[in-house]
């Protein structure tokens, strides 16, 4: 019975151990937070811990919202969403932002498919990309303007930005090598459930407009990346950042509406 006992709390110790260093890999990745692992994990290892990517989209929403709400105190509603979206770039290293304005640059090319995937690579901003990144970020700061909820918006919208990058990826076409292949390859089918299921936790917050909103934003997501594949036949880590991107964006706007 003892020795029973032990090997219980041995597999719950080396239980929480994985939870942990997965969460740790995703935050690592996904933000500016730099986390120890060792081993040093790959992308494979990334997909394997994106049941934690929403988990990090909450941990950033609550910063977020509890930096609004600080600024609240002192300063405009204007003033407050240009500082939150300043923060949330800042948080995330500007890491989908990069990958959001190198997609746009290919994919609004009207070139051949071998030129779209030249630019893709090409690390200079061009007219497409920059047009994308203002539209994008003028977004985020006018939604956050006029937004009931500010606090339950951002945290859905981290959330699902997040969760999306997972989810609306699956069954995506890949190049066969790089990141957005190895990352596929290692998300599973209980990571996908454990997404699904914490982003309508959280989307509850917001009620029946934050279950409109993850369900617009799985929409958007899933037009971007069938998009993506018509214009440069597969998708990549850019376009996973997109994806991210174009969620959040899409719940501000929901959360907007009247």
């Amino acid at each position: 019975m003892r020795r029973e006992s032990e090997d219980q709390f041995e597999g719950a110790a080396a239980g929480i151990g994985k939870w942990l260093r997965d969460l740790k890999i995703s935050i690592g990745f996904l933000t500016l937070w730099r986390m120890t692992v060792s081993p040093p994990p790959d992308m494979v290892d990334v997909g394997r811990s994106s049941w934690a990517f929403p988990v990090v989209g909450a941990i950033i929403g609550l910063t977020l919202s509890m930096f609004y709400g600080l600024c609240d105190i002192f300063f405009p509603q204007t003033v407050c969403a240009l500082l939150t979206v300043i923060l949330w770039v800042a948080i995330t290293g500007g890491l989908h932002l990069d990958g959001w304005t190198d997609c746009w640059d290919a994919l609004g090319a009207s070139v051949s498919i071998e030129r779209r995937r030249e630019i893709l690579k090409d690390s200079r901003l061009g007219a497409f990309g920059a047009i994308g990144l203002i539209l994008l970020l003028l977004t985020k700061v006018v939604t956050l303007m006029v937004i009931k909820a500010p606090w339950s918006g951002m945290i859905i919208a981290a959330v699902t930005g997040r969760a999306m990058m997972a989810l609306a990826s699956q069954g995506a076409l890949t190049s066969g090598r790089g990141m957005a292949r190895d990352f596929l390859e290692g998300v599973q089918r209980e990571s996908c459930i454990f997404c699904w299921g914490f982003t309508i936790l959280v989307a509850l917050l917001a009620g029946i407009t934050g279950l409109l909103s993850i369900v617009a934003a799985y929409g958007a997501a899933l037009w971007f990346r069938r998009f993506a594949e018509s214009r440069i036949g597969f998708i990549n880590g850019d376009v996973l950042g997109s994806i991210c991107e174009l969620s959040e964006v899409t719940v501000l706007i929901i959360s907007c509406s009247k």
